[in-house]
């Protein structure tokens, strides 16, 4: 860590302008979730498959036979087919033949066809005071020998919900195959906040001679750069107190 606040410190003084009035380092909490989810298997509907929810649709028919002789397939494809369209929930036989369900109606209509697949677990790391998800550390934490307070900013709302997990989700997992189909994430199953990990930063108070300004730098090791959201939250709490004590110094070692 030291190492890498030195490296930090020679980046910032670079400009000769530039002072470092203090620097600090604290602890970033990220928290960690567990999430259990299904996604689909998209693909275009096949012209057998169609034919075969449109006959279902317009007429009363329990056997494969009587589909194999009017479209003029072979019954086993019939009979596979009627079998998978079961376990997929498109259709359902009652008294007087196979129906479409819901399900049915609604994916003959956009004649596009979603397969449950697996479900699936992954890890995503939640930032609070940044109210957003990142990606795992590339990188091992660095090492301090020092014990770091939190972030004095940090945000403790509870602002994760299904539908934000949904979407980070079907960003990072929704892909589309070589063979044409595209697996979508469909459904967030569960998840459970498993522990808090922290993420050490160095923070820099400077100041600009030139331009008479006072403001934040702060390293994010988790990220690895400059983190211009935390930088910003601590100027608007802090920066008028830095320059009321350090023109009070100023003034008084004259």
């Amino acid at each position: 860590m030291n190492k890498l606040k030195k490296r930090l410190r020679a980046t910032l003084l670079e400009n000769p302008a530039v002072q470092i009035k203090e620097s600090v380092m604290w602890n970033l909490p990220v928290v960690t979730f567990d999430v259990a989810f299904k996604r689909v298997k998209r693909s275009k509907m096949d012209i057998l498959m169609k034919m075969l929810l449109l006959a279902f649709e317009q007429a009363n028919i329990r056997r494969a036979a009587n589909l194999s002789e009017m479209l003029l397939v072979e019954e086993l494809f019939i009979v596979d087919l009627i079998e998978k369209m079961q376990r997929m929930g498109l259709i359902h036989l009652e008294k007087e033949g196979y129906k479409l369900t819901q399900k049915g109606h609604e994916q003959l209509k956009t004649g596009i066809i979603d397969e449950e697949m697996e479900e699936e677990w992954t890890v995503l790391f939640y930032s609070p005071s940044h109210d957003k998800f990142w990606p795992a550390m590339t990188e091992p934490v660095p090492v301090t020998e020092e014990e770091l307070s939190l972030y004095r900013y940090v945000n403790n709302q509870d602002l994760i919900n299904v539908d934000r997990m949904l979407k980070i989700l079907a960003e990072r997992e929704n892909r589309m195959e070589e063979n044409g189909f595209q697996t979508v994430v469909d459904d967030v199953k569960s998840f459970n906040q498993r522990m808090v990990q922290h993420a050490p930063c160095l923070e820099f108070r400077m100041y600009n001679k030139e331009q008479d300004i006072f403001y934040a730098r702060v390293w994010n090791t988790w990220l690895e750069r400059w983190d211009d959201a935390l930088e910003k939250q601590i100027e608007e709490q802090e920066r008028l107190e830095w320059r009321e004590k350090w023109t009070a110094t100023a003034e008084f070692s004259e």
